[in-house]
């Protein structure tokens, strides 16, 4: 079934198709797909516990805390994620993060992040569309397509909606387009959802800029599947 989602006119209602992450996430919830991302978080598991924790907290951004449990916590949007280091797993924070597939981006995020070590590319605050990442041509076509319902969806709020709800997923203001707004999927990866809200001549248009340095902290894939949760939140409210 496709959700519907009300924009600031209580008459006008949007039908948008489901993000990636909750189609993910209805898979694992009725089995579908659960054992194919168990598999995946595994392996990803396996490969970051080969990465020294301290590389890794430096390269996320994150803080490794040696009190207790070692552990390295990472910031993610309005909330964060703890990879606890004795024994190796991920938890989120709170409930709404704490999914197998959102820990599976995660576990993405860093093991970009740690094999990026040394790397003299960091963020920049340059910005690029998602067809100027790395693999980013084909992909980014369609990412583009999907996401520009939604956001139109999202800037036809009224703006004390817009802020509040941008704000309630630690989005802030930022000077691009007619209206921005920049988030950190993680403190390496921001994005930023600008809008220009068009007149008689133009129509209004909406779009995803990452920082220049993305491809380095996230694959590709992962990067339009994070902005794709993030999006679908905060019009849903």
């Amino acid at each position: 079934m496709t959700p519907t989602i009300t924009t600031k006119n209580p008459d006008s209602r949007i039908s948008l198709a489901p993000d990636e992450y909750t189609m993910w996430l209805e898979r694992v919830l009725t089995g579908k797909n659960q054992g194919e991302l168990v598999q995946a978080y595994d392996m990803l598991l396996t490969k970051v516990k080969r990465i020294d924790p301290l590389t890794l907290a430096e390269e996320t951004g994150g803080r490794y805390l040696a009190e207790g449990v070692p552990r390295i916590l990472v910031p993610f949007l309005h909330s964060w994620f703890v990879l606890t280091l004795v024994p190796y797993r991920v938890k989120g924070e709170h409930e709404v993060v704490d999914t197998l597939p959102l820990k599976v981006l995660f576990l993405q995020h860093l093991l970009a992040a740690g094999e990026n070590h040394g790397s003299a590319v960091k963020v920049m605050g340059t910005w690029i569309d998602c067809r100027s990442l790395q693999h980013g041509a084909v992909l980014g076509a369609h990412f583009s397509r999907s996401v520009s319902n939604t956001l139109g969806a999202f800037f036809s709020l009224d703006r004390p909606t817009r802020i509040s709800r941008a704000m309630q997923w630690g989005g802030r203001p930022v000077d691009l387009g007619e209206e921005g707004f920049l988030f950190d999927l993680f403190p390496r990866v921001p994005v930023a959802l600008i809008h220009w809200f068009g007149d008689d001549e133009f129509p209004a248009f909406s779009k995803v800029l990452f920082d220049v340095s993305a491809s380095n902290f996230m694959p590709t894939h992962g990067l339009t599947a994070l902005t794709e949760f993030l999006v679908h939140r905060i019009v849903e409210g």
